[in-house]
């Protein structure tokens, strides 16, 4: 019988995961439940593993977390919650994980949730789920209801707990996906100003046998990207859209976070990298710019997303980091440079850029020197006795870009699987 982990703050909503035990176990799929509640409260209701229980496996005890305010006591349950699930996990003693929730419910629900592999069962069902669930959801596969009322109980709630219920007994009750050959799966990042040349590569290496994912590097793409690949569930790299990188050195709203472009290296399997759409930054509105850039190169890309040119010294420290994060590379490693520009926009053919206030920009956003500035710093740095580099003079969006990334990446594979 399937087990799943029911994480909720009892001394609120008792009631409520009372009528969640029962309609689980209807379906005929074990509850294991595990209180997270922050503070003391009298009632009948009884879980498997106790709120002191959390407490204590945090390295603390819930009389002293009763008397903390809401964000310091949120932490230390939160903690106890994840390394008690992790180890209960090991012990293989639940198989999907589901919860209700308001705010507080929900970050520490759903903090527990995101330490677990995608293609587990995660739903959360949640009174913050109408609005930005990126804080909770991060880039795992977490589901997300939206209860539509508060969660207490009433004929409205019942019903979307029944569905919450259901879908997570048809997760773990469902057929196994099972897979007549394992494919080689490739990884393949894209982002809208490189998109011409990462669906040529897929089109390619789809064609070749090979198994594409693609991961729009909008932040939680690379960060989903990194946690695959450690999971073994990836077996090579195309990294033709970095530009998460160039937020998180310059300071934009996309960041994958520090370790971007790290895992691949570190597990040994063969990446091809390119600079793609480094060339840029991202920003929301115009009003999101630090007004310390103000006198910059700017796009407007959609009414929501702001552009601003990355400048020959930003390229610089760029180049020194990747060529320092690509010397760490446990496996074969290729750089490739498109000397002709980086972007869509990043061309003498590109869109005319503007000031942050929309008028006339002080130089072209097509600025050949900063991407000079970028692959002369990425090579001077690299360490070539171990990473081939490549400068092409192409574009990163020309049909034969794509096509020598594609023979690049094939070549290490051949040669990896010839050793096997």
């Amino acid at each position: 019988m399937k087990t799943v982990l029911l994480i909720g703050t009892f001394d609120t909503k008792g009631n409520e995961y009372q009528y969640l035990r029962e309609k689980i176990e209807r379906e005929r799929i074990r509850p294991l439940l595990m209180d997270v509640s922050c503070k003391r409260f009298p009632t009948a209701f009884s879980s498997d593993i106790s709120c002191k229980e959390v407490a204590q496996a945090a390295n603390s005890d819930f009389a002293s977390v009763s008397q903390l305010e809401r964000v310091p006591a949120q932490k230390v349950m939160t903690e106890g919650a994840i390394k008690l699930s992790e180890e209960l996990f090991r012990q293989g003693k639940f198989d999907g994980i589901l919860a209700l929730g308001g705010s507080n419910g929900s970050a520490i629900a759903c903090a527990v949730m995101q330490r677990f592999p995608i293609g587990m069962p995660k739903i959360m069902v949640s009174t913050m789920a109408s609005g930005d669930v990126r804080g909770y959801v991060g880039y795992k596969d977490i589901v997300m209801f939206n209860p539509v009322g508060d969660i207490s109980i009433n004929r409205v709630t019942r019903r979307i707990f029944l569905n919450a219920a259901r879908a997570m007994a048809g997760m773990l009750k469902g057929e196994k996906l099972h897979e007549e050959e394992r494919k080689t799966q490739v990884a393949v990042t894209v982002f809208g100003v490189v998109q011409p040349c990462a669906e040529h590569a897929k089109k390619l290496l789809e064609e070749k046998g090979f198994e594409v994912i693609l991961f729009h590097t909008s932040g939680t793409g690379g960060m989903a990207l990194e946690d695959l690949v450690k999971q073994r569930e990836i077996d090579a790299v195309l990294d033709i859209s970095t530009t998460e990188l160039a937020d998180e050195v310059v300071g934009g709203v996309l960041s994958a976070g520090p370790h971007r472009m790290e895992a691949a290296g570190d597990m040994g399997i063969p990446q091809v990298i390119v600079p793609g759409a480094i060339d840029l930054i991202n920003f929301k509105t115009p009003d999101t710019v630090p007004q310390k850039w103000e006198g910059r190169v700017f796009y407007r890309h959609t009414p929501y997303i702001t552009l601003m040119r990355t400048s020959p010294e930003e390229s610089a420290s760029l180049g020194r980091l990747f060529a320092n994060k690509i010397n760490q590379a446990k496996g074969e490693t290729v750089v490739l440079i498109p000397t002709q520009g980086f972007s869509a926009y990043d061309s003498p053919d590109g869109p005319k850029a503007i000031s942050l206030q929309g008028g006339p920009a002080p130089r072209p956003w097509f600025w050949p020197e900063a991407d000079r500035a970028f692959y002369q710093a990425l090579k001077e740095n690299l360490d070539h006795s171990k990473i081939r580099y490549h400068e092409l003079s192409m574009h990163v969006n020309e049909a034969g870009f794509a096509e020598r990334a594609v023979r690049e990446l094939e070549a290490m594979l051949h040669k990896k699987k010839d050793r096997e």
